[in-house]
């Protein structure tokens, strides 16, 4: 078994131990977008199964937003040569998003609309759990992107429950940074859609990645350092809050953490 297969497992491992993601008979909708993230989670998750004393069920579930080309295609041949149990959802929530109208923040529209779907077929398909494949690139580009734009102290976490816990997101990839998640999916082939959304590579958050990508270069211990800063605050040499009518009206208006989009 080669070196990264290795240590991406390990991390995926110390993620689901550590963070209490996945139980004994578990039925998880996992996310897929055709991205590398997502397609490798899939892949992972089925590959655990191997090895652990525990059963869970996986049904991957792909939005095709709308454009063209279509996701859907290569992704259903995807799923069925590996015998993938899956859903596709067909919508047009990408090119909605990009109306005339809606041109200052289309991802947070389409973001939302996706994930409401994926959550009801989650529903639909009786499965208590969803999982993202949002990186440790994520968690960390998330993080500042709220800071930055979004004026609070907030991310996305391993493990979210929601509508009173009985549907729980999970992100099983939190502790595997893009860099070894792009070396195994090289490395074992994995088929790769192009994202044909005309806003991707073109927003806030590839900035923010650039800038810090930049500094990961120079210094490797970086990335793991902010990683654990952010479970690690030390509010006594924090500053107070300040009133809401301080906050520009721009930022307040985006109060909600920012930045999260489903991988």
């Amino acid at each position: 078994m080669a070196y990264i297969d290795q240590e991406v497992r390990r991390l995926v491992g110390k993620a689901v131990h550590h963070y209490g993601l996945i139980d004994d008979g578990d039925r998880i909708a996992v996310a897929v977008s055709g991205g590398k993230d997502s397609l490798l989670l899939l892949w992972i998750l089925r590959e655990r199964l191997r090895r652990l004393p525990i059963r869970y069920e996986l049904v991957a579930v792909h939005v095709d937003l709308g454009f063209e080309p279509s996701t859907a295609a290569p992704l259903e041949d995807f799923f069925r040569k590996e015998g993938f149990d899956y859903r596709i959802l067909r919508t047009d929530y990408g090119v909605q998003a990009h109306r005339p109208e809606n041109r200052e923040n289309p991802c947070f529209l389409c973001a939302r609309r996706r994930r409401a779907a994926l959550f009801r077929q989650a529903r639909a398909l009786g499965c208590s759990k969803v999982a993202f494949a949002h990186n440790q690139d994520d968690f960390i580009e998330t993080f500042f992107i709220n800071i930055l734009y979004g004026a609070q102290t907030a991310g996305i976490v391993p493990r979210q429950n929601f509508f009173g816990g009985s549907l729980v997101v999970i992100r099983p990839l939190a502790l595997v940074d893009s860099h070894k998640v792009e070396r195994m999916v090289r490395r074992l082939g994995l088929p790769v859609v192009e994202n044909p959304c005309p806003s991707a590579g073109r927003n806030a958050r590839t900035e923010i990645r650039d800038f810090l990508f930049g500094l990961y270069r120079k210094n490797r211990k970086i990335r793991g350092n902010i990683y654990h800063a952010m479970s690690h605050i030390n509010r006594e040499y924090l500053p107070p809050p300040l009133k809401r009518a301080s906050v520009a009206p721009k930022d307040a208006a985006e109060k909600r953490p920012q930045g999260e989009t489903d991988a």
